[in-house]
């Protein structure tokens, strides 16, 4: 059983807040013997050139942003921002493993809406296409799900 936000055990018993949100931390999770532990971290590691490129190129980033349809550009860039750092520190941390599992994936629907916004309807990353952004997307869904089995045990 695990230990929920205020110490309370999440599982029989648990308010169904307490149960939803689930454990603030994973048990073990930064064990190299969970598999998963090393795709979490690796996953949200990938976050970090991203949100220093937006913070970086603020300009080309906004470009981006309008050009994809993302409009008020300034404050999809910000909520950008503001969604891949959370999802770094979270997955990186392992703090509130599902739902930073659930967060990524949701960035990732977003970017690849905006690589076919702005690219057209391609799967070839090398092209310009989605095929990064969907493993991304289903690596964290993966991610999430795990979670999800550890601590409804």
């Amino acid at each position: 059983m695990s230990t929920g936000i205020a110490n309370t055990p999440v599982g029989h018993g648990a308010s169904p807040l307490a149960a939803l949100i689930g454990p603030a931390v994973l048990p073990d999770r930064f064990s190299p013997a969970l598999a998963m532990n090393i795709v979490r971290i690796l996953l949200g590691l990938f976050y970090a050139p991203h949100v220093y490129q937006k913070l970086t190129g603020i300009e080309a980033s906004l470009a981006f942003f309008a050009k994809a349809g993302l409009e008020p550009a300034p404050l999809f860039l910000g909520l950008a921002i503001l969604c891949e750092s959370a999802a770094f520190v979270a997955l990186v941390g392992g703090f509130f493993t599902r739902w930073a599992g659930l967060l990524s994936a949701g960035c990732m629907v977003v970017a690849a809406y905006a690589i076919f916004a702005t690219k057209g309807v391609n799967w070839y990353w090398a092209k310009g296409g989605v095929e990064y952004l969907v493993l991304w997307g289903l690596l964290s869904l993966a991610v999430a799900a795990d979670a999800w089995r550890r601590t409804s045990r």
